[in-house]
């Protein structure tokens, strides 16, 4: 589509959508969503997604609305808010508002701007929570929304945003501010459970739900989001007629193309495929999250990523949603104390540490001798038995030439076939793993490590004066560079060294392994780590061979003169 024909669009469908909104009744049950009030012939723009919201939280008590979020101005899009729907039964303008007695599930929508039915379904999803037959599900959960975190990829239909950045490989650097807002909340309100909304390609599989994979978080967590969470949802869609699967990803053989570097492609496809869950790194989204033992999840919907299937799709989208809240509902209590005493045991861990209590930096997919391979559903096209269309009659026996025969305009036919994947990689293990660390030493000029982990939600302290601290340094015996930005080291040997009398400086940075974020601080503060902040040119933190890694290592038990550091708000 023409850009300036979808900038006259959208205005068409704003001015569609207030009409519905202003013509309807006060005590109206339920008001349409912007992709109802248009027809599904138009995707919602931020403007429509403000309106609406405006409407609802007009119309209902359990509804608050606030703006946790700006994207940035480029060009001629200027910049857009970024929104945040609480809907709880006492819905506050904080989280000291909500009722915690009862789990508190997070939605985000649309990260990639291109997967427009991610956010046409949560706010379909949203209407219900809020004035339609799901409003009882606020009995026992909360819900926080946010269906819109990228409007400028939104506005053009395009998977990046304002920046030309994969929001959803952003979850370390935090150079999006859509996905720092996704954080701020995170952190602020603490939710149990998370769903990331997304879109894949068209496929028989209408939804697919995946978990976390990252072994760092609970084995319970995981167990659980499977044999019990997505089992629900699917004997629910199975009601619908609605076709589900874990989300899997297909990729080139003993590749993982998770992490956001800009990897070339097997241009012949000579190399043999494989099928895996998705990622375990932490700049995905839902592990970012995940690793603080949260229930986290992404959905992905069957699309052509086309208008004229925007209602189908949504449609799946939104059954998908709302048979995972209901299951989340329906083990409410379970939810809530499972997350709390995971999340309880790893601080007290953390604090302790035992003696073989380890945290992994790097892992890899490994096959289930169990389950060597996996039979899936999946559509092939065949071509039409129609070859064309006569112009002109003809006889048995006349000779036909191409000029005799118009092209027929039908659709070719799909058949639904069974496939064997034979290189199927359904687990993931460990492949390094180091002690618990007490904690890590950051000079004072490296403001900008400090200022990427606070935003991460991890908390740091200050030292208030200079003091003598027992910690150990990572002695870099080897390394070869990774070749992409976004990539860990291609080989790093290290080794650790004792430093029994390191002087700390007035103005440098502790971050303490004992915390909420204790599996995520390792993850990006060793220089081993696949996950690490090492791995992104723009810290510049690979030494060279023979050198020293900036970032210490506390080794001592010792009290440390520190207070929390603060970024106070302007």
């Amino acid at each position: 589509m023409r850009r300036g024909a979808f900038r006259i669009s959208v205005i068409a469908g704003l001015s569609l959508l207030a009409g519905a909104a202003l013509s309807a009744a006060p005590d109206q049950a339920t008001v349409p969503t912007p992709a109802e009030a248009a027809g599904y012939r138009l995707y919602t723009q931020s403007e429509g997604v403000s309106s609406f919201l405006s409407v609802l939280d007009a119309r209902a008590p359990e509804v608050s609305v606030r703006i946790v979020g700006r994207s940035l101005s480029k060009d001629e899009y200027g910049a857009r808010d970024i929104y945040l729907a609480v809907l709880a039964n006492k819905a506050g303008p904080g989280p000291e508002s909500l009722d915690r007695t009862k789990p508190t599930v997070l939605v985000v929508a649309a990260q990639h701007g291109n997967e427009q039915s991610a956010k046409e379904a949560v706010l379909w999803l949203l209407r219900d929570l809020a004035v339609g037959d799901l409003r009882p599900l606020l009995d026992r959960i909360n819900v926080l929304v946010m269906p819109q975190v990228n409007p400028y990829g939104n506005f053009f239909d395009v998977r990046t945003n304002e920046l030309g950045l994969d929001m959803n490989r952003d979850h370390v650097k935090l150079e999006t501010e859509g996905v720092r807002a996704i954080h701020r909340v995170f952190r602020a309100w603490m939710p149990e459970v998370t769903v990331d909304v997304h879109e894949k390609g068209d496929d028989y599989y209408r939804v697919s739900i995946g978990c976390v994979s990252n072994v760092n978080i609970s084995r319970g967590l995981q167990d659980f989001s499977r044999r019990t969470i997505l089992a629900e949802v699917e004997k629910s869609l199975r009601k619908r007629n609605i076709t589900f699967h874990e989300y899997l990803i297909t990729e080139d053989l003993g590749v993982d193309t998770s992490s956001g570097a800009a990897y070339g492609r097997d241009p012949a496809g000579t190399r043999e495929q494989m099928k895996r869950y998705s990622t375990t790194d932490l700049n995905d989204g839902r592990n970012s999250l995940g690793i603080y033992e949260t229930l986290s999840f992404i959905q992905e919907g069957a699309s052509r990523h086309d208008l004229e299937t925007l209602k189908d799709r949504t449609t799946w989208q939104y059954h998908g949603l709302r048979a995972f809240l209901e299951a989340v509902a329906g083990r409410s209590a379970e939810v809530l104390k499972m997350v709390r005493d995971h999340r309880a045991r790893l601080l007290d861990r953390s604090k302790a540490p035992a003696a073989g209590d380890v945290v992994h930096l790097r892992m890899r997919y490994a096959r289930d001798p169990g389950q060597p391979e996996l039979v899936l559903k999946r559509f092939e096209r065949a071509l039409s038995p129609i070859r064309g269309v006569l112009k002109v009659d003809k006889k048995a026996g006349e000779t036909l030439t191409m000029a005799d025969i118009a092209p027929h305009g039908g659709p070719p036919t799909l058949k639904i076939v069974e496939e064997v994947v034979k290189n199927w990689f359904p687990e993931v293990e460990p492949t390094l793993s180091v002690p618990r660390p007490r904690g890590y030493l950051i000079r004072s000029d490296r403001q900008d490590l400090v200022e990427t982990l606070l935003a991460l939600g991890v908390e740091v302290d200050i030292f208030e004066k200079g003091a003598l601290v027992e910690a150990a340094a990572y002695h870099v015996k080897d390394i070869v560079p990774a070749a992409l930005d976004y990539l860990a080291p291609e080989r790093i040997e290290v080794e650790l060294a004792e430093i029994l009398r390191h002087v700390a400086q007035k103005g440098d940075f502790y971050v303490d392994g004992a915390q909420p974020a204790a599996n995520l601080v390792p993850g990006l503060l060793e220089p081993q780590s696949e996950y690490g902040l090492i791995r992104y040119w723009k810290f510049k933190l690979a030494p060279e061979p023979g050198g020293v890694f900036p970032i210490l290592r506390i080794t001592g038990s010792r009290a440390l003169p520190v207070v929390p550091y603060k970024r106070w708000p302007s």
